[in-house]
This record gives C-alpha cells, structure tokens and sequence, in this order.
C-alpha cells in the first residue's frame, strides 16, 4: 500500500487519538477568552485547516474578530497592526515551516500571545507560549491527508474554546470517526470512486475546479492543491456561487467541476447549481460531481452519509472521497505519488 493511500486509510484513528486530548485543547483555548482578535495561519493545507477553524466563528456570530490568513501575508503586512490584545495561532504540520515560524515570532515582538499547532514534537523557541503537539503519530506521505483533517479538527476545538461556544465536541468527533470509517470501509464507493476516475483519465482531462461555500471553502482549496501535488493538475478553487459570475464560460471545455455540499443554508443554491450544470454539460468534455452529506441520490453524486452534530465536521468528513479521488488520479495517470515532484516535506526557507 502506498504511503499516501495508507495515510488516508487512518484519518478515523488519528481523529480517534485526538479526541483523547479535547479536554487539553479546550482548557488550552479556555486561557485566551479575553483577546480582542485572533489571527489563525498557516501554508499550503494548513492555511486552509486555518480557514476551516476560522468559519468556525460564524457559531458564536462574529463575537470576536478572526481571521485566517497565510503566513506569509500576516508576516509581511497584518504582522504591523498586532498588538498585546491579540491571539495568534499558527498551524504547521512539522511545526518548522519558516514563514509560520518568522510570523509568529513578528507577533509576539509586536505584545501577542502566540499557539502553535503541530503534529511534531517542538517547542523551546522563546516566542511561542503554548506548542500543543497533537498524538495522531507521523504522516508517511509528503502529501498532507491525515495531518489535515487532524489539524482542522483540533484547531476548530480551540477556536470553539476561545469564544466558549457550547459544543460536545468529542461526541461530535466520535461521529465523524463513525462516518470516515464507514465511507472507507464502504467497498462499493470506493470502487466507484475509482471507476469515475478511470473515465476521466481515458477522456484525457486535466483540470479540475472544485467549490465550496462555509466550511466547505477552504476544503475545496484544500481539493484543488492536493490534484495539484499528485497529478499536476491545473485546477481552480472557487465559493460555490462565484462560479456563476464568469467561470460558468468554462463549461464545455475538457474539465472536471466538483461541487462540496455540505447541508447547511446555503446546500439548496449548491443543489440548483449542480443540475444547473449538469445540464449545460450535456454532450460536452466537462463533467459535473457533487460530494456531499444531503440525502440527494443520482448520477455524478457522491453521497457520505454524515451527521454529527456539527456542520463543520458534516462537512470534513467530505474531504476524504476526494482525497481517494486525488490519489487514484494520479495512479491511472502513472504518476508515482511516494516521490511527488518538487515537494518536500519542510520548508525551511523564504
């Protein structure tokens, strides 16, 4: 088993070791409910787990200003507007990457109380008060999978903390674990997983454009770069709607349209869409897919039956199909993902 597909197989178990540590992140978020703002960053797929963590506010409507941000951007310009009543909070797979170390070094010269969250073992650097080292053990792949999800999920608890919004998180978590496990045990979607991406393959399409709305936007981001480390795709990433507005040009070319509906209040617009677009790709190169957790059952939808209390995580548990999808892509295409080209596990300059 590739160690990509292997990290994948184990999303449930390292949800299942972090929801041994919700009580630690919640009494960790607990200490900062008296900041005025907090910055979350982080690069590639951890900016976007940054993102995810950040929609989290809308549930205690806005109550502090949050934001989300690369760390690249927050070094260089929001870094000069920190002041000692912000939070910063920094997302890193190996906890080492230089621009999310350099910003939260910048944030606490500027009086900020700094967090790193890390699936790496770290700490002893000056400027970050709390390093939380989550026990989900080593990601095998270059590719982020498992780490993903994981920090997602942890950095949606601190924030769920942080602005004291009343949750069962591990409730919630436990059936998030239940819902992964079952679509990955679920031979019948996986195998029509990998039979849909037979047929893009054999039609010779190479781009992908994925959307998503709520939680589900930055898991369409998070989509469009993991087609672009396994297969080299060209891909775009959009708000489910926005593809209305000038993108929708693009149907009938040779590309794929991915649709993340989670249901929340905005699934029935996404719904529309989909057949809207399925309709305008009648007899053309483009194919229309919607991945969601609603109960709509039909050609080009992939179905994950989800429901765990928590609309964010409905809406996690929709990244792992198109993990497969990502994979499997790469693999009919010939492409060996234990050696994706130019990627490294750490970067360590900018």
């Amino acid at each position: 088993m590739s160690s990509m597909l292997q990290d994948i197989s184990e999303i449930g178990t390292s949800l299942n070791a972090l929801s041994t540590m919700i009580n630690e992140i919640e009494e960790l978020g607990s200490r900062y409910r008296n900041v005025s703002r907090v910055f979350l960053v982080g690069a590639g797929s951890s900016y976007y787990a940054s993102m995810y963590a950040a929609s989290h506010a809308l549930h205690a409507k806005l109550s502090k200003c949050t934001c989300a941000l690369p760390s690249s951007e927050f070094l260089f310009n929001y870094s000069r507007i920190i002041n000692s009543s912000d939070l910063v909070i920094a997302v890193s797979r190996s906890g080492e990457t230089a621009e999310t170390l350099e910003a939260l070094s910048r944030a606490k010269a500027n009086g900020a109380a700094t967090v790193m969250l890390s699936i790496s073992r770290g700490g002893g650097l000056g400027f970050i008060d709390n390093y939380l080292t989550l026990n989900i053990g080593p990601e095998r792949s270059l590719v982020m999978t498992k780490s993903f999800v994981a920090l997602s999920a942890a950095a949606l608890v601190l924030m769920g903390s942080i602005l004291n919004i009343n949750v069962n998180y591990g409730e919630s978590m436990k059936a998030l674990v239940d819902c992964i496990n079952r679509l990955l045990n679920n031979s019948e979607l996986v195998g029509r997983l990998s039979e849909t991406v037979g047929e893009w393959v054999n039609a010779s399409i190479s781009r992908f454009v994925f959307l998503g709305h709520g939680s589900s936007y930055p898991l369409a981001l998070e989509s469009a770069l993991k087609f672009q480390e396994t297969s080299y795709a060209a891909t775009q990433a959009l708000n489910t709607l926005e593809f209305r507005h000038g993108p929708v040009a693009t149907i009938g070319e040779r590309q794929v349209v991915v649709i993340i509906n989670q249901v929340n209040s905005m699934s029935d617009a996404a719904n529309r869409l989909f057949h809207e677009l399925s309709d305008r790709s009648k007899g053309t190169d483009t194919r229309i897919l919607m991945v969601t957790n609603s109960n709509a059952k039909g050609n080009g939808i992939i179905n994950v039956e989800c429901e765990t209390g928590l609309e964010e995580f409905d809406a996690l548990a929709l990244i792992t199909p198109i993990y497969l999808l990502a994979y499997y892509n790469a693999v009919k295409r010939g492409i060996d993902t234990e050696k994706p080209r130019g990627l490294v596990r750490v970067v360590k300059n900018f």
